[in-house]
């Protein structure tokens, strides 16, 4: 019994020696290998994530897709899709957020919307889920009229100056902004690369919001690029970003307006940066408003007109002359482009603070290479010389302007839009029934009633006429309607008063009992037709007559 005993113990000794312990090298081993593992994992996630940063591959994949699908199409009758913006300093001024109570107005006064824009279901979902609707935006836009025969009878734009194209812009206002802005988003080695994010920056941003918690020095500095700023300036809430959301609505809108002609954003880039300095709100002037871009800016804050800057900056200086005049639009534009941060401030309040901080990126450029020294020494010699006073504007007639105005001030009325001045800076065009020739035969002939010669060959000078006044102090005027099947058409407005005032509209006449009975145009029936086009509803065709023909959607 007791060998047995001595037998078993035996047994489960030699067991438990045959047993590993934790310290054996098999375990260091495996240890070994799974730290490798961890490690080498972590080293591939790394180098994925820097190259993506590098590179965007994953993000040119995704975003293109994702753009391809966000369409919209021009369709017959109102849309079921759209949803117009709520705010945003471009989406105020061209009238896209008024767009709702405009066809309102407009319908309650007869107007139907004969197209609109219907938009596919990933473009409903990512508005609704907070982005910016994506399309291609105007540079410039404003109001447009036409007569019946549809030839221009007013047109203006805003901003009044803008690059064509990114070929346009000097190299060297392209190498300044890229140096204050984004020193890499030219960069032709990475085609893909998304322009709407710098990660490196982003995640400092990041660092310093966490960190800020803590201590608020940290919050100074974001992650703001030139795409993002573009969707700041046009559709953030006041032209501001108010919080993370906002960064974020920014970043992603952008980064798919990049991707919406493929992969290869090198175009997108360009793009962006004509657009930019196109877009870039300066600060407003009294007299003409709110100022938009850097070509306007030139001209409207420092008198530089912008082809004329273009060619100095463009060709070489060789003469000393040649260099300071170079040296001085040189200063004002990288002024322009500094003053972008803090508009109001620099160029109204503190233009002290505008020199000094230009003088201090003059060095820096200098330094960095990216101007010779030749002209920052031409530049920092050179004085901020801003304008006292807006240029002055061409006298205009307004007697050969009465067709037009009248047309105007109707716009403004259906539109309840305060004054000409909002109406002239919406993306809005107007199609009248004025008849051109007509308008100016008679015009020309109101004008000439001046001449009492030219009264005596009409007749209109004897007895109960004209007798021997003076026919320059007589005011006249003409409304002419042309009878349609269901409306009359407005064919001619005119009078020869050369002032703003319109006898026609705006004068109360009181008439005896047969001067009633000669009256020939009953302004309660009349009726003004007009076709107006918008960018989001595509070709609103509107038209008010009394009474009301039959409904009809014409496209």
């Amino acid at each position: 019994m007791v060998e047995a005993v001595w037998g078993r113990l035996r047994h489960s000794r030699r067991g438990e020696r045959r047993k590993p312990s934790a310290t054996s090298p098999i375990f260091v081993v495996i240890a070994g290998l799974r730290w490798a593992v961890a490690i080498a994992l972590l080293a591939l996630t790394g180098w994925g994530l820097a190259s993506e940063a590098r590179t965007s591959y994953l993000q040119s994949r995704i975003f293109s897709h994702f753009a391809r699908e966000t369409s919209f199409s021009v369709e017959p009758g109102p849309s079921e899709t759209i949803v117009f913006p709520k705010w945003g300093p471009y989406d105020e001024r061209l009238g896209y957020t008024g767009l709702p109570s405009f066809i309102a107005s407009l319908s309650a006064h007869g107007f139907a919307v004969e197209r609109q824009a219907e938009w596919s279901p990933p473009l409903t979902r990512f508005v609704d889920q907070g982005g910016y609707a994506l399309y291609g935006e105007k540079p410039r836009a404003g109001l447009k009229l036409f007569d019946r025969e549809q030839n221009l009878l007013y047109q203006i734009s805003h901003p009044e100056r803008a690059y064509p194209d990114f070929a346009s812009i000097p190299p060297l206002v392209v190498k300044s902004l890229l140096f204050i802005e984004d020193r890499d988003l030219l960069d032709p080695e990475n085609p893909g690369r998304n322009p709407a994010v710098q990660w490196g920056r982003f995640m400092l941003a990041v660092a310093g919001r966490l960190a800020g918690a803590f201590d608020h020095h940290f919050r100074e500095g974001g992650a703001s690029t030139l795409a993002t700023q573009i969707e700041k300036f046009r559709h953030s809430p006041g032209g501001r970003t108010l919080g993370v959301i906002e960064k974020l609505r920014q970043m992603v809108s952008a980064s798919a307006l990049a991707y919406r002609d493929g992969t290869d954003t090198n175009p997108a880039r360009q793009q962006i940066v004509t657009t930019y300095l196109n877009s870039e709100p300066l600060a407003s002037r009294p007299g003409y408003g709110e100022i938009i871009g850097v070509p306007d800016a030139l001209w409207f804050w420092y008198g530089t007109d912008l082809a004329v800057a273009n060619r100095v900056l463009t060709a070489p200086a060789t003469t000393k002359a040649e260099i300071a005049r170079k040296g001085e639009i040189y200063r004002q534009v990288l002024s322009l482009l500094l003053a972008g941060r803090r508009p109001a401030y620099y160029l109204l309040e503190n233009r002290a603070a505008l020199g000094k901080l230009t003088d201090s990126c003059l060095r820096n450029l200098a330094d960095a290479g990216v101007i010779s020294i030749e002209l920052r020494d031409a530049a920092l010699h050179a004085q901020l010389d801003f304008r006292d006073e807006l240029p002055p504007t061409a006298r205009m007639s307004f007697v050969a302007n009465k067709a037009t105005d009248r047309l105007r001030a109707k716009l403004v009325s259906l539109l309840r839009l305060p004054d000409l001045y909002a109406l002239d800076r919406l993306d809005l065009t107007g199609y009248g029934t004025i008849d051109t020739p007509a308008q100016k035969r008679i015009t020309d002939v109101l004008e000439h009633l001046r001449d009492p010669a030219y009264d005596r060959s009409f007749g209109l000078v004897g007895k109960q006429l004209l007798g021997d006044g003076n026919p320059a102090r007589v005011a006249w005027s003409v409304v002419l309607y042309e009878r349609g099947a269901d409306r009359n058409f407005l064919r001619v407005h005119a009078d020869s008063l050369d002032e703003p005032f319109d006898i026609n509209s705006g004068a109360k006449l009181q008439l005896g009992s047969t001067a009633k009975l000669r009256t020939l145009t009953p302004i309660s029936a009349s009726s003004t037709s007009c076709m107006v086009s918008w960018r989001h509803c595509r070709a609103v065709t509107c038209w008010r007559s009394r009474p009301p023909p039959k409904p009809t959607m014409t496209c």
